[in-house]
């Protein structure tokens, strides 16, 4: 326990060990530091000597609005230092109207990836004009289109938009495309605000065999990205799940890295950070064609990976893997290539990825459920899906908490007269969420954007 000390006495028993002795009494000088003048010291760590004197609890000491005590707002942070982001506000779908994304020559587009940079979004999606193209589209905090969308990979191939984030600098997408001879392989792109590239496509993987669907994390140091890998094919092994370091000036950080054990398939892989290390979720299909969900934890080297452990279901499909508080949540839907079924189920895991509770139905009311996209935030999680409730698919959203109880009401996203699907999400600077998603209102599916917004705390309300 650090503690500061001022005027002690000073003798041979009890030398001063800081500063001087002078007339019998030490002095000391108080060495705590508060940065951001709100009258609250940093926290001690080992690393940061000067503010462990202090014993400080301000969780971030370079904003003076974030302090123990502060009053929560709607902007993705967490103001008062109690380790949940917003709570105690809400969200609400978007009074104005969806945006469409894609562009108005396009055949067809699905959404890929969504990010935000402080200002607006960066929204990534694959679109179909002569061929299909991996393009950028940046937008406002209201989700307007800015600028014509660019292309992400400038290739005379079949390439797909990917997932995206936010480095605080840049923006990092991962995906894959054709340009080695009809071959799939894993790229990745460092963008600006603009959707300009940076540096030259990086490639990750080198493969006479297809490397499909990455998902991608930034640590805060460096990107990690898992994918789908299947070179190890003509060895009798269908897929595998591998993984990649990358620094923020787009160059690889060592090799691949296989992370799925010897004798289990994997397809449709997933990812999510936390503060030990990573989460992966992924679909596994066994000898007797049953598939099933697996999950694992790996660190953020993507090392020591653990045993995947099985989430026992019938016909899962499209797990999402989210970090709340020190559990991990994977959502998924149920899919026999014949019948969607009729709901969102989800599972919790603990961080060595040991199953703790369900799968448990999460929503009801529907012949059909699938598609649904998470959100953390520390304490809780929002979750955005696609069922037929009110005729053809609508988006819906709802918070839940990290045992997989609803704590808000269910809200209803989209009313398209066509369907709406796939959901993307990411938090913007005013507590709202973007949701980059599918629509086929216009008779083939395009890219749209929507939000939810964020209501804060009413002023005396606990």
């Amino acid at each position: 326990m650090c503690s500061l000390v001022v005027d002690q006495v000073c003798d041979d028993a009890n030398p001063c060990t800081k500063d001087s002795c002078l007339g019998g009494v030490c002095s000391f000088v108080d060495d705590r530091v508060d940065q951001d003048g709100d009258g609250v010291f940093a926290r001690g760590s080992s690393a940061d000597p000067h503010a462990a004197l202090g014993c400080g609890n301000d969780c971030d000491d370079s904003a003076s609005d974030i302090y123990p005590g502060a009053l929560e707002r709607c902007d993705s942070f967490d103001n008062d230092c109690n380790g949940v982001v917003d709570d105690g506000t809400s969200l609400q779908p978007s009074a104005t109207a969806p945006v469409r994304v894609s562009p108005l020559n396009a055949l067809s587009s699905g959404p890929g990836g969504l990010a935000f940079d402080g200002n607006g979004f960066g929204a990534i999606m694959t679109t179909e004009l002569t061929s299909k193209q991996g393009q950028f589209r940046q937008l406002d905090a209201a989700g307007n289109p800015l600028a014509d969308p660019l292309r992400v990979a400038h290739v005379n191939a079949e390439s797909y938009g990917g997932p995206m984030v936010w480095s605080g600098e840049r923006y990092m997408t991962a995906y894959h495309d054709a340009r080695q001879g009809g071959n799939y392989e894993i790229y990745f792109d460092v963008l600006n605000r603009k959707g300009e590239r940076l540096f030259d496509d990086l490639r990750v993987t080198t493969s006479d065999k297809f490397s499909l669907r990455p998902s991608i994390v930034w640590t805060g140091a460096e990107s990690l990205v898992v994918w789908e890998d299947h070179r190890f094919e003509e060895n009798g092994e269908e897929s595998v799940v591998f993984g990649q370091r990358v620094s923020p000036d787009g160059k690889l950080i060592g090799a691949n890295q296989r992370l799925s054990p010897p004798g289990l398939q994997a397809e449709r892989v997933q990812m999510a950070l936390s503060d030990g290390g990573v989460g992966i979720a992924f679909l596994s299909l066994d000898a007797t064609d049953q598939t099933s969900i697996r999950f694992m934890t790996a660190s953020r080297a993507l090392e020591q990976a653990s045993l995947p452990s099985a989430i026992a279901f019938a016909d899962p499909d499209g797990p999402v893997v989210t970090a709340v508080g020190d559990k991990y949540v994977v959502t998924f839907h149920q899919d026999n290539s014949l019948v969607i079924g009729p709901s969102i189920f989800g599972v919790v895991l603990d961080r060595q990825g040991n199953v703790e509770l369900g799968p448990r139905s999460m929503t009801a009311g529907a012949q059909h459920a699938r598609g649904n996209a998470t959100y953390s935030y520390g304490d809780r999680f929002v979750m955005v899906w696609a069922d037929d409730t009110d005729g053809p698919y609508q988006l819906y959203a709802q918070t839940f908490d990290k045992k997989l109880a609803p704590v808000s009401p269910r809200v209803r996203l989209t009313s398209s007269s066509g369907n709406a699907l796939g959901a993307y999400l990411a938090a913007s600077s005013d507590g709202g969420l973007g949701v980059l998603y599918n629509d086929d209102n216009t008779g083939r599916y395009q890219t749209y954007f929507t939000r939810l917004d964020c209501l804060p705390r009413p002023l005396g309300a606990k």
